[in-house]
């Protein structure tokens, strides 16, 4: 098997190559593949260092190939450029590039994000035979080729590197699950280097709720119910050392969202009657289906005659089919300001979103009283609410659903951003979970 079978059975087919004249002189390009290693992962690597030795500080020689994935779609020129460059440095320099080091960013890439150097450790995202390649002699491939993997890391990183050691942080990388593809992502340590590096940065109060009536009436206020025998939703509320907010809790749902590694999504969200045109050109814009759905309600005024006065409103709303995270974060940015005026935004793993029509009879003549989103029972439906800062998780799925027979906090952890903890549940406080 040669090096680029090796690419191929560990990320799969190879989606787009850029061949650039100084490493053409070299016959070396970039190759691009999505999907690797997760779902809506884009990964961008060398194909053709490997054929120049490369020596570290203690003059062994190796062969390298150097490769970076990410989340965000709109960060792949930024992701070609640095491979270009790391691969160019390694060229010109002929130093290897070695475990635990880190680079400063160059200015200008990734700048938004606000990272400070690249982290250079083995590709863990990836299945463990990934990360050594045995040389197809019959290739002219030397014996074994190592792929390098570098990861964007903040300057509290880095100088809890300093502090600390690489082993110790280290630890923490091979910790995280997705977290590192996420450009958006919270560090893994403060700028406080005397913190408690087991901490993280987000905190999530959990509360039971028992599914009736008044949940959607008085605590969810949302023109939601469910299909089904469910008996409890959970109230998740997501906190700093600066509070809760909805800013904290918009990325929090973002990137819960993308821990699921579970597309399509279906977000259903509110709009205003005179935004339905722009919500159309945004959809179409960014090549997202969608339905639109108007819900009634009758609305009753003084009066002596049952009946005599009332009015009727109506709703109008969007469901939207997101495909990968790139659309989710155009959707959390186009329409999560909904949530924060108290309207409904929703996301649901089914697509089988139906109105219920809740009437009422009197002397023969029939009136709609309200309609109402009905959700399968089946399905995971997460409600945002109160002020944008607060989520409701309804579900009958195995990893998210009550059991007594099962440590369900540890399950429910797993389901979590690696960056949160469950600092209390039903009003028991944990020191860590």
């Amino acid at each position: 098997m040669n090096y680029i079978e090796h690419l191929e059975k560990h990320c799969g087919k190879m989606m787009g190559h850029l061949e650039i004249e100084e490493l053409q002189k070299e016959a070396i390009q970039l190759v691009q593949f999505q999907n690797a290693p997760f779902a809506n992962a884009s990964t961008v690597t060398s194909l053709g260092l490997l054929r120049n030795p490369l020596r570290f500080d203690n003059s062994a020689i190796v062969h390298q190939e150097v490769m970076l994935s990410v989340m965000q779609q709109d960060a792949e020129s930024d992701l070609v450029e640095l491979v270009y460059r790391l691969t160019l440095e390694a060229l010109k320099t002929g130093h290897a590039y070695d475990l635990g080091e880190y680079l400063p960013m160059p200015d200008g890439l990734l700048s938004k994000y606000g990272f400070a150097a690249l982290y250079v450790t083995t590709p863990f995202y990836f299945e463990e035979s990934f990360q050594v390649h045995h040389g197809d002699a019959a290739s002219g491939e030397p014996e074994t080729v190592l792929p390098v993997w570098f990861v964007p890391i903040f300057a509290s990183e880095v100088a809890y590197i300093e502090q600390y050691g690489i082993d110790e942080f280290n630890d923490m990388l091979y910790e995280t699950e997705m977290q590192l593809l996420n450009l958006k992502r919270h560090p893994l340590v403060g700028d406080d280097e005397m913190i408690d590096e087991s901490r993280p940065d987000r905190q999530v109060f959990v509360l039971e709720c028992e599914i009736t009536d008044d949940l959607f009436e008085d605590d969810i206020q949302r023109p939601l119910v469910l299909d089904g025998p469910l008996g409890k939703a959970y109230d998740i509320s997501v906190e700093s050392e600066e509070r809760g907010n909805s800013v904290l809790n918009q990325a929090f749902l973002y990137d819960f969202l993308i821990h699921q590694n579970r597309f399509p999504v279906y977000a259903t969200f509110f709009a205003f009657q005179e935004e339905a045109k722009e919500n159309r050109s945004f959809f179409a814009q960014h090549h997202m289906s969608f339905t639109s759905h108007v819900l009634s309600r009758q609305k009753q005024t003084n009066g002596w005659l049952l009946g005599k006065r009332s009015s009727t409103t109506e709703t109008h709303y969007f469901t939207v089919k997101i495909e990968d995270a790139k659309r989710l974060e155009l959707i959390l940015e186009h329409a999560y300001g909904v949530a924060l005026m108290n309207e409904l935004f929703m996301f649901s793993y089914s697509d089988h979103l139906a109105i219920q029509t809740e009437i009422e009879t009197i002397y023969r003549k029939t009136r709609v009283l309200e309609d109402r989103f009905v959700y399968p029972e089946d399905s995971t439906v997460v409600i945002v609410g109160h002020d944008g800062a607060m989520l409701y998780l309804l579900s009958n799925e195995e990893h998210f659903a009550y059991d007594l027979r099962t440590d369900w906090a540890k399950r429910l952890r797993q389901q979590l951003p690696s960056d949160t903890v469950i600092r209390q549940l039903n009003g028991e406080w944990f020191a860590d979970l």
